[in-house]
């Protein structure tokens, strides 16, 4: 493939993923009306977790993905913190899982989701989540900040 290709296969998976959790179809709880071409099934934790994995996965591709890919999961967050859906504890555990157990870098997106899922979900067990990079567990305790500013410093890069 060219490397025009390739974006363009990049940007249309990363906007198909972010469709359909704006539109809602990630956190369905009814089946869609029946017809030929749709699926009449309601969402389920299985395929939260594999767009959750495909996010992560596409931000770890290109570098100059990353950010909308991180975007898009703190979308996904969102729309699971506003959901009713039966698994969304579960749902919790995946997404925490894939951002925290899985992916162990740590990015300026990384830090700005920490700081959505922990505000959300403040009765999580934190510590073991966030150590031994960060030494308290509430994420902007000013035990952190130096950890904070080294995530967040912004280096220039050389022509």
């Amino acid at each position: 493939m060219k490397g025009q290709e390739e974006r363009d296969i990049l940007f249309a998976r990363l906007f198909g993923i972010m469709s359909i959790i704006q539109s809602g179809l990630v956190l369905r709880t009814k089946p869609l009306p029946s017809s030929a071409s749709s699926v009449t099934t309601a969402s389920s934790l299985e395929t939260y977790g594999q767009i959750i994995n495909l996010l992560v996965a596409l931000g770890e591709q290109k570098s100059w993905l990353r950010e909308s890919a991180w975007f898009t999961l703190g979308l996904a967050t969102d729309v699971l913190h506003e959901s009713d859906v039966p698994w969304k504890e579960e749902a919790i555990g995946v997404m925490l899982d894939a951002v925290f157990v899985k992916y162990t870098i740590w990015s300026t997106e990384k830090f700005a989701l920490a700081v959505k899922l922990q505000n959300f979900y403040p009765a999580r067990g934190w510590n073991s989540y966030l150590s031994p990079t960060f030494k308290n567990a509430d994420i902007l305790s000013t035990a952190n900040l130096a950890t904070i500013s080294r995530i967040l410093k912004v280096r220039p890069t050389l022509p």
